[in-house]
């Protein structure tokens, strides 16, 4: 990235929208760094009050809307870099939505080689009127120069990499990593999957000199998670040994089904390769206990200082204590409480509040949580973020609902400008 001086950035440096439409719902977050515009979208292409719309109209209102979400924050589709779509039903939708996709990208001039990075997995919106739901994370450079985006396809494993250089970090960004065998007739057990799916980590990091140690932040979904935790735990505290992980990432763990339909787990990754551009550290509440005490190799949180920005990755959260035990049991409303006490004190530890999420998915064991759900974040002052609800289990049975976010605290240069290296 060649040097560029880039103007003090003025106040305000957070611009958030609702959508605007009536048929629909979502939320525009984005932030102003000295080098980009920094944009997350969550996009709901139905409400209830209009609940016999197709998957196919849903999944084309979604993109027609997009070009609009995106010039609010004065970006177009060539700036999105990550999609996370969360279906209701894949057997019956999957090949709508990829002829759709490819449409909507392929007419607004995109290869195959810069389509976003996308995630599937099926957890089905709360609102029952809801096929599909959508998370878009995108990046408007304020100079030609301060922002390089890279696309890596890997063939042997399906995926697609974005290799993000911006402020002099060189942030990786890997989609939907499965484990299946090559043989579509024996997938694979579980465990078979796992041990593949973190192995094919190793591999894709290797591709950029990386190693898993340099991963920050991993999201992983697990089939049959009541029945799947335990033996994941024990693959990827095999995996860490294996290859000196020390400092757990922040992780989210959750159910969902996933594509294709064989696939007993997937996971995505966020690594930095340029670590010494950073300060990272581990995130710690006194109201919860360290994950790992009880055989779960993750942190709580990751907060990373970046020369533009300090990001906090919030694991996936839930109605823990700080003995590691669930509390509330059977009170849903209690445990949505204590969920967002933890998540509350994990920002409020770092300076941050609910003020400054910019992306949250919600995980409720029962759909029919929603109402009160809603009501509980309204209470708590948690709105204007882009914050998907879906139905999934969680790591316990016993446990209601489950939440990971991400804030960002944008950095000004106190009356001097900022170089781009």
């Amino acid at each position: 990235m060649t040097s560029a001086t880039l103007p003090v950035q003025e106040l305000p440096l957070r611009q958030t929208c609702a959508c605007g439409k009536d048929t629909c719902s979502g939320e525009l977050v984005a932030l102003e760094t000295p080098y980009a515009k920094e944009i997350f979208i969550r996009c709901a292409p139905t409400l209830s009050v209009d609940p016999d719309v197709g998957f196919e109209e849903q999944a084309r209102r979604f993109y027609g809307c997009l070009p609009r979400l995106l010039a609010e924050a004065g970006a177009n589709t060539s700036h999105v870099v990550l999609e996370r779509v969360f279906f209701e039903d894949f057997a019956r939708d999957m090949d709508t939505f990829q002829e759709i996709r490819r449409e909507y990208y392929e007419s607004a001039g995109l290869s195959d080689d810069s389509f976003p990075a996308t995630t599937y997995i099926q957890q089905p919106p709360c609102r029952k009127s809801q096929k599909i739901e959508m998370q878009i994370y995108a990046i408007l450079p304020n100079e030609p120069d301060s922002v390089r985006i890279t696309t890596f396809l890997d063939a042997g494993t399906q995926t697609t990499a974005k290799l993000v250089e911006i402020a002099g970090c060189r942030h990786l960004y890997i989609a939907d990593i499965k484990g299946l065998s090559n043989d579509p007739d024996a997938p694979g057990t579980f465990r078979e999957q796992s041990d593949r799916m973190l192995s094919a980590c190793t591999t894709l990091l290797a591709q950029h000199g990386a190693t898993f140690p340099q991963v920050l932040r991993t999201w992983c979904y697990l089939v049959d998670i009541d029945n799947t935790y335990a033996e994941f735990n024990l693959s990827r505290n095999a995996f860490f040994t294996r290859h000196n992980v020390t400092r757990c990432p922040a992780s989210t763990g959750i159910e969902a089904r996933l594509w294709p339909l064989q696939a007993l787990c997937g996971m995505d990754l966020y690594a930095l390769l340029n670590p010494e551009c950073a300060t990272v550290e581990i995130m710690h509440t006194p109201t919860l206990n360290e994950a790992w005490a009880y055989g779960s190799s993750f942190a709580r949180g990751m907060k990373v200082d970046l020369p533009d920005k300090t990001v906090l990755y919030i694991s996936g959260t839930a109605s823990i204590d700080e003995y590691g035990v669930t509390v509330h049991v059977g009170n849903t409303r209690r445990q949505l409480e204590r969920m967002l006490l933890n998540i509350q004190e994990l920002l409020k530890a770092q300076g941050a509040s609910f003020q400054d999420l910019t992306q949250a998915a919600t995980f409720l064991k029962r759909g029919e949580s929603l109402e009160l759900c809603e009501m509980v974040f309204e209470e708590w002052g948690l709105r204007n973020v882009p914050n998907t609800l879906v139905e999934a289990g969680v790591c316990r049975p016993e446990l209601l609902c489950e939440m990971e976010a991400i804030a960002i605290l944008p950095k000004r240069r106190n009356g001097q400008a900022v170089a781009a290296e």
